[in-house]
């Protein structure tokens, strides 16, 4: 490609010290446009240093998106890349290996995690979850703990009060959201994506609504892995009732048992709650889960996005282990039937929401998850010519 063609990028920090940063630009560049599906660099302006980068067709299929991971950049500086064909030395990027019913997922040959999607599980979710030294953050159904809340699976989405049907438990007349198909399933130097469509049913096969489960996987060291998610309910059989209830997280995760709270590990909320007391049924931008893991300090905060429904969500979260957003159990939470928080989805709506996962090392002082926040909600600024 000829430089003239090559797209210059120039990414500015805004008021945040930006570090394991994903970067998503769409733009229409044709240089750009011609690079999408292949491996491409970026090469810093001034340095002449070079990173991986990734072009791929954006979701709406009308331009070409740019992902890449910025690293250093202190707040209130910027900094220009040239796009360019390439790729870097030694890295693999995201890689996922497609089976029957899984998809395991490495980051530079590094396990992360497995997406299991089988059928005649209760609902699809990702086991195990590793972070820093390897530790497995998260619990699911290999683990040899006692096994309580057997349906608390590791890192998953549900809720359960759907049109009356309980759609979070696993019991003899609980629903099942069913795995129909996928629409993406890339990996990539920067960013792996599975994107899924599911059929929320009840127990006997009967369709309450579908959704769109839209996973992307970054490509970062083992203490700072990211997981971001755009989900979609969709009410496309008839009208969908959300009822007031705790049981439930849109957004849900539960931590390795020596993590929990009750154990010495640490809930704490972007308004300072500390653990279950000051947390469970409270409102707030974000919540973290932090504990130590064969002698190895991790964390895991999920990061609620400004433009969600009912933004800040409120919280399900205890003590024993369990972390899930729930922007329906008002009334529950509060103790206040005034309040009720049930809503009903009419026949051909949507309803979208967007969620970080954030792993790190330590707790949430360590991990900088309020200041990493702002990289979800307040992303830096890219001018492209």
């Amino acid at each position: 490609m000829a430089n003239q063609n090559r797209p210059t990028l120039n990414v500015n920090a805004g008021p945040h010290n930006r570090d394991g940063c994903p970067v998503i630009v769409d733009i229409s560049h044709p240089g750009a446009i011609q690079l999408a599906n292949s491996d491409v660099i970026l090469t810093d302006s001034d340095s002449g240093d070079v990173i991986s980068a990734q072009c791929y067709t954006s979701d709406d299929s009308t331009s070409t998106t740019v992902a890449w991971i910025l690293d250093g950049l202190a707040a209130g500086t910027s900094r220009t890349y040239t796009l360019s064909e390439g790729s870097v030395a030694g890295e693999t990027g995201v890689q996922l290996k497609v089976e029957a019913e899984t998809i395991g997922v490495t980051l530079n040959g590094r396990s992360f995690t497995t997406f299991r999607y089988g059928k005649t599980q209760f609902r699809p979710y990702f086991f195990p979850v590793l972070g820093p030294n390897g530790r497995e953050l998260t619990r699911g159904e290999t683990s040899d703990i006692s096994r309580d809340h057997v349906h608390h699976r590791s890192l998953y989405v549900a809720y359960g009060e759907v049109n009356d049907v309980d759609l979070w438990g696993e019991g003899s007349n609980s629903g099942r959201v069913v795995h129909q198909g996928f629409t993406q399933k890339h990996g990539g130097a920067v960013a792996g994506r599975i994107y899924t469509e599911n059929t929320w049913e009840t127990q006997g096969g009967e369709i309450l609504m579908a959704d769109k489960q839209n996973f992307r996987i970054y490509n970062l060291p083992e203490d700072a892995a990211i997981l971001d998610l755009d989900l979609s309910f969709i009410a496309s059989v008839g009208d969908v009732h959300f009822g007031d209830t705790k049981e439930g997280g849109i957004m849900s995760l539960r931590v390795h048992p020596s993590m929990n709270a009750s154990d010495g590990g640490r809930i704490e909320n972007a308004f300072g709650g500390i653990n279950e007391a000051e947390t469970w049924g409270k409102r707030a931008n974000w919540c973290d889960y932090s504990g130590v893991v064969d002698d190895t300090p991790v964390g895991i905060a999920v990061y609620d996005h400004i433009a969600n429904p009912r933004y800040p969500t409120y919280w399900h979260v205890r003590n024993y282990g369990l972390m899930g957003s729930n922007i329906f159990g008002s009334g529950t939470f509060e103790g206040d039937p005034a309040k009720d928080g049930s809503y009903t989805l009419k026949k051909g709506e949507e309803m979208h929401f967007r969620f970080r996962v954030l792993i790190h090392a330590g707790d949430a002082t360590v991990g900088k998850v309020a200041q990493k926040y702002h990289d979800f909600i307040n992303p830096p600024a890219v001018e492209v010519s």
